[in-house]
């Protein structure tokens, strides 16, 4: 493998070749989260000020083992977890299907003990370094990410800290003990290109109560770098702004200096995938000339087979948030596992003060757990990766039509209003809602509402539609075999559309009348990138959304 290395706005190996960092963030591996883990609910530890409690994070989840289990298995069992989440089969797998990256969420504690003293845990480090190996073998590159600095750094559960307060830029102790920790890294990686670089910090001071740290944040990057900079010239570094990754007016130009090899790390869930979501990184990126990268997002497949291709139209690589976790848990999980029979009394012990299960007991539930979370035992779904690298078996809404080159040339439209939802407003496309949706109220009325619309607004409630001279444009990657092309779309006085595209040519006569329909367009030849172009040639016609699907052999 070949180092990796900012050169302006792009990530490119030594030999100048351009990299779209595209994979998962191994979540809940190293640093549990109560509501991947299966243990809590999402959001629980969001309060300004509390005790880590109840297994919300790890080092609750840890204290609950050791009540139930004893000290010896606690310390026992982490290890074995580390191994069993994600391995060999987990990277094979994710090779296999197109990844080139993963983002390790690395827990300061597991590495460096919270203890007196400066003592390492060498079996951590033997498991990173297994995985390193692994990862080159099969040329998955790695990023190294501070999930959980010594002393918290976030300020939610997320960070693993004792309290949800950031001390990390309070308390010296855990601010040398963090540095000290990177200082640790770049010696033994300097020299391992699968690593792809450092990121310092994972969602530094979420949430605005905390703003007033932002002089010590900057202050912590730039120390950072200077001594990780004495050990290591060839990594890059990934830095994160402010309220959950998705500020930017901390940075300067200069953050790596005399070396500039630094990528701008950016978090996005559930914001309308268009260039108002956008817009400010690619002005950031001008401006710092150093490349961005989406270091964590996930949703819907939907969401995901629109955002993804906004992303990588403008040369933005992508990791999914996550790869693992238990059933049913809030997030894009390429794998899922089962709890263990007898959890759910271990959670009410811990929780709400039930009947403390027996040591006998408790072991078995956390062995059954160790082995629930394997490859070999989750349950797969890769329609989720298909929607987000637009191959196989997808379906693209037809609102999620192609950004670049822009308008003229990926889309076309004429029509002069807005809706609500203010989805790709400056396009000028036609854009209804679905029959019978009645749409949100606008925000300065929620009250009236009952309170604010949900998650994706009015975005997954509209249609296009194409009125005559109007057409979209779709991209599909990486076709491994022929696929055909359905359209489900209708029209009240009948169109005539012509899809044009690889091995697609000729027009489509939709009929007036009655509710949306399917409609086979043609057969795509296998083969890399192609267009799809849908023009409307007579008529008025609402589409719906666009299937891609392996054609019977």
């Amino acid at each position: 493998m070949q180092f990796l290395k900012a050169h302006g706005t792009r990530i490119c190996r030594e030999d100048g070749g351009e990299v779209l960092l595209t994979g998962y963030g191994i979540g809940n591996w190293m640093n549990q989260e109560g509501f991947l883990f299966g243990s809590s609910a999402f959001g629980s530890e969001f309060r300004t000020f509390m005790r880590a409690e109840g297994m919300d994070r790890g080092r609750s989840i840890n204290q609950i083992i050791i009540e139930t289990c004893g000290r010896d298995y606690a310390d026992g069992f982490w290890k074995k977890f580390y191994r069993n989440y994600f391995g060999r089969e987990d990277i094979e797998h994710l090779a296999s299907i197109g990844m080139n990256s993963v983002r390790l969420p690395l827990k300061a504690a597991a590495f460096l003990k919270e203890e007196e003293g400066i003592s390492y845990d060498g079996e951590t480090f033997a498991i990173l370094d297994d995985l390193l190996d692994i990862c080159e073998e099969r040329e998955i590159y790695v990023i190294l990410d501070m999930h959980a600095a010594a002393a918290g750094q976030s300020a939610i559960g997320c960070d693993d800290g004792v309290d949800n307060q950031p001390h990390l830029y309070t308390d010296a102790e855990g601010w040398e003990r963090t540095i000290l920790l990177w200082e640790e890294f770049a010696r033994r990686y300097k020299d391992r290109a699968v690593v792809a670089g450092y990121e310092l910090l994972n969602e530094p001071l979420a949430l605005p109560a905390h703003d007033c740290l932002l002089p010590e944040l900057v202050r912590f990057y730039d120390e950072t770098i200077a001594r990780i900079r004495r050990i290591d010239t060839r990594h890059m570094i990934f830095l994160q702004g402010h309220r959950f990754a998705s500020r930017t007016d901390i940075f300067r130009p200069d953050m790596d200096p005399g070396f500039h090899n630094w990528v701008l790390t950016m978090h996005m869930y559930e914001t309308l995938p268009d260039l108002g979501a956008l817009g400010y990184m690619l002005a950031a990126r001008e401006e710092l000339n150093v490349p961005v990268w989406m270091g964590e997002t996930g949703g819907s497949s939907r969401y995901m087979t629109v955002l993804y291709e906004m992303l990588r139209e403008h040369r933005i690589g992508v990791n999914i948030w996550c790869h693992k976790a238990v059933e049913g848990a809030d997030a894009a999980t390429l794998c899922t596992y089962r709890l263990p029979e007898g959890m759910e009394k271990i959670c009410a012990y811990a929780q709400k003060g039930g009947p403390k299960p027996s040591y006998a007991m408790s072991k078995a539930v956390f062995d059954q757990y160790l082995e629930n979370v394997r490859f070999r035992n989750c349950s797969l779904h890769e329609h989720r990766a298909d929607a987000v690298l637009r191959r196989g078996k997808v379906l693209v809404p037809a609102v999620g039509y192609d950004m670049l080159p822009g308008a003229g040339e990926s889309f076309k439209g004429k029509w002069p209003y807005s809706v609500f939802s203010g989805y790709r407003r400056e396009d000028r496309m036609h854009f209804v809602y679905e029959e019978g949706f009645t749409p949100y109220e606008s925000p300065g009325f929620a009250f009236a509402g009952g309170g604010r619309p949900p998650k994706y607004g009015d975005w997954p409630h509209l249609n296009l539609q194409l009125d005559e001279g109007d057409f979209a444009s779709y991209a599909i990657r990486e076709l491994a075999s022929p696929e055909k092309l359905e359209l489900v779309a209708k029209s009240r006085g009948g169109a005539v559309l012509e899809v044009m595209g690889r091995g697609l040519s000729g027009t489509l006569d939709i009929p007036p009348g009655g509710g949306f329909a399917r409609f086979l367009a043609g057969i795509i030849p296998e083969g890399e990138d192609c267009q799809v172009k849908v023009v409307c040639r007579e008529g008025s016609v609402t589409v719906k959304t666009l299937l891609f699907d392996k054609c019977c052999k």
